[in-house]
């Protein structure tokens, strides 16, 4: 059974992440710290999912960049198993909830489960794909959903 609760900056720390977001919050420095939690706390409103046993299986949340426009963010653990569902539903219900005007999450091109995902939650990709994106100069997707 998955629980959802407000996110709390620990749960940055506590999260076991999947390989792939291993890698890309290393290769964009994104120290994985109790700091770094505090930040995206600030951003806007984020959640935690927690299995029966206590363990964190996803951090989720939605940054304010303007008012009115906001990024979508998500760390996935690597034992994330069959709550996958359970994830997938509730953060389309925030997504098709969520009152910004413009919504967006940039996600790794060669990533299919994670492109699949954001489509999914119910983002729509953007037709450009950024190349040269970031320190390691991969392609990202800018998924979007515009009211």
């Amino acid at each position: 059974m998955v629980r959802f609760r407000p996110f709390e900056p620990g749960d940055v720390v506590a999260i076991d992440l999947q390989p792939s977001q291993r890698t890309s919050t290393e290769q964009l420095a994104l120290p994985m710290s109790l700091e770094y939690g505090e930040q995206i706390a600030a951003s806007g409103p984020a959640w935690t999912a927690i299995d029966a046993d206590g363990r964190i299986l996803c951090c989720a949340g939605i940054g304010t960049v303007f008012p009115g426009h906001g990024v979508a963010w998500a760390l996935l653990s690597a034992n994330v198993g069959a709550a996958h569902v359970s994830i997938t539903r509730f953060a389309r219900a925030l997504i098709a909830q969520c009152e910004y005007r413009r919504l967006e999450a940039l996600v790794d091109a060669a990533n299919d489960r994670a492109c699949r995902w954001a489509e999914l939650v119910g983002l729509v990709p953007s037709p450009h794909p950024l190349r040269n994106w970031g320190p390691a100069c991969d392609t990202r997707i800018l998924f979007e959903r515009i009211r």
